[in-house]
This record gives structure tokens, sequence and C-alpha cells, in this order.
């Protein structure tokens, strides 16, 4: 597993506990994510296996699918996180965007069949919250394994 994977792993896991017990993820938990997903990009920075410019394009590219779920969570007034927003931005960052994009339709993808599965067995409960991160750490591990199969 490279490092960007298991840094990403480790991190998903111990704010999806968080978010599924308490529905929100604390601030220096989404702290120490960021410096390690920050230092992560540095690392590949500094050790290019591509050209600086392509590698310097695929850092900015990967963090557009954060700022997207940032903007949907102000609009929305949080009914998206903004927690969930930075952990998606912090993925991007890492691993970049086709990566990032792939773990957060996976996500989307589980939190749908998640809602489909409440609405069967619960009925029509307004204020349910699913909370998001676990459905990326998911996505995250799934992708992983695809890539790697």
């Amino acid at each position: 597993m490279g490092l960007e994977w298991m840094v990403n792993a480790v991190m998903l896991a111990f704010c999806s506990i968080q978010d599924i017990r308490e529905k929100e993820v604390s601030l220096w938990k989404l702290k120490i994510y960021g410096i390690l997903a920050a230092a992560v990009s540095i690392w590949k920075l500094f050790s290019p296996k591509d050209d600086l410019p392509v590698l310097i394009f695929r850092l900015f590219a990967g963090l557009l699918p954060g700022i997207f779920l940032l903007i949907l969570a102000r609009i929305t007034r949080e009914a998206v996180g903004y927690g969930d927003g930075l952990v998606l931005l912090f993925i991007g960052l890492s691993l970049g965007f086709w990566e990032c994009i792939g773990i957060f339709f996976a996500g989307l993808l589980g939190v749908f069949l998640a809602a489909v599965l409440a609405l069967l067995l619960f009925g029509r409960k307004k204020g349910l919250e699913i909370p998001f991160i676990p459905f990326l750490f998911t996505g995250l591990a799934g992708g992983y394994f695809w890539m790697k199969g």
C-alpha cells in the first residue's frame, strides 16, 4: 500500500468512527489530516516520477472535488457538512483528481443505497442524517483494491 493510500485510510478510519457516533469530526483530527495530506503532496513534489508541472497540475486539480463540496456545504447551509468537504479536499490533495472523483462517487453510491435502505426499513423520517465520511472510507478501500487487482 502506498504512503498516500495508507495516510488516507488511517485518517478516514479515525474520522469515520467519530462521524458515525457524533455526526461531526473534531477540528484537531481535520488539522492532523490536512497536515499529513500536505506532507504527502510535498513528498511527491520532491521525489518526482513525472515532470514537475504535471505534478503541480495534478495537485491543484485534485483540490477541485473538495472545493465543490465546500461550496455545496455553504449553499445548503451545511446540509452537507464542511468536514465532508475538507476530508474530500485532503483526499484530492494527496491522491489526485481521478482517484478523488472515484472515491467521491463510490461514497455517493453508498450514501444513496443507505438512504434507500433506511427509507424501506424506517419509512420517511424527517431529519435523518447519514454520515458521509464512512462511505468515503469504503470508497477509498474499494478503490484501492480495484486498482490493485
